[in-house]
């Protein structure tokens, strides 16, 4: 003979996802046991009228962060898109051909618990954080449990329960980056270089995210934090970046940096899905020797810390 129970189940978690990635795409996740177990001793088919009914209901919409931005997400009975579960409507794993056969749970030996299968919903802009719901699920079932010779039924195995599946997600900073390559064009000696300005950095960061933006020394500085230096062979060209319009270099410690608070559009935290904006110029120290003729290149890194 078959039978049921309500028992614990085993948490849904996405796992760490970057905001960016919940925002353009579907992310899933899935509990081997959603709080239903049977065990049979027996392998039978289940017919039309043996059914396992769930039904998932909560008081949020979604999984919720520490800011109170949500998450959504589609509940499925399989690991398919075939069988989405409405919340608050019964859902029936039974009946003949169901999921409950696909899965075995009531053919022996051993007990069978039902899995449940998430996908989230793309377009959520949510600040860094930890993002949970707990569904209840309301079990009630009724099936024939035993099945005896010419396939008589021999009894049903009939019962109700709820169960409680906590369903997670860990959010993380993340930022999409624009920054286009300085040129200074072409000059026969270094006073000939025009500086560069009107060029913008676009960097769109996490929502409610609190950064700063650094630019590396380049690979051939003078000294740590000091000018900058193209190289072609082994001449240099000095130049340097500096914040907005002004002259303080643009750096990659301390004071150096640049907050968002700073961003010449948009500043404050990150948007999200907006950017904020770094206007910035670039010059050719003028002090110096001018080098042999040559391409003079250099690469710097911008980084961005939370």
């Amino acid at each position: 003979m078959a039978a049921c129970s309500v028992v614990s189940t085993v948490p849904a978690s996405f796992g760490s996802i970057s905001s960016m990635t919940v925002r353009t795409a579907a992310q899933t996740s899935s509990t081997a046991n959603s709080g239903l177990s049977c065990t049979s001793a027996l392998i039978s088919l289940l017919v039309s009228t043996d059914h396992f009914y769930a039904t998932i209901t909560s008081p949020q919409t979604g999984m919720v962060g520490p800011t109170g931005d949500v998450i959504s997400y589609t509940i499925y009975g399989n690991n398919s898109t075939s069988y989405p579960i409405t919340r608050g409507s019964q859902f029936d794993f039974g009946g003949a051909g169901g999921i409950a056969q696909s899965i075995g749970l009531i053919a022996g030996p051993g007990a069978k618990t039902v899995p449940l299968y998430l996908s989230s919903i793309t377009g959520s802009n949510v600040a860094a954080g930890v993002y949970t719901e707990t569904l209840s699920i309301a079990w009630v079932w009724n099936y024939c449990s035993g099945i005896g010779l010419g396939g008589i039924c021999l009894g049903r195995d009939i019962g109700s329960g709820t169960a409680s599946l906590t369903v997670s997600m860990t959010v993380t900073n993340d930022c999409q980056i624009t920054a286009p390559n300085i040129s200074f064009g072409s000059a026969p000696v270094v006073s000939g270089f025009s500086a560069v300005s009107g060029q913008t950095i676009n960097i769109a960061c996490t929502k409610g995210s609190a950064y700063t933006v650094g630019l590396s020394d380049g690979q051939n500085p003078v000294s740590v934090g000091g000018r900058r230096r193209m190289v072609s062979g082994g001449n240099y060209l000095a130049y340097d970046i500096f914040k907005s319009a002004g002259t303080t270099r643009w750096g990659s410690v301390g004071a150096a940096r640049r907050a968002s608070s700073t961003a010449e559009v948009n500043p404050g935290n990150g948007l999200g899905n907006g950017s904020q904006v770094y206007n910035y110029n670039a010059k050719v120290y003028t002090d110096q020797p001018t080098p042999p003729a040559g391409t003079y290149l250099d690469n710097v890194v911008l980084d961005v810390g939370f």
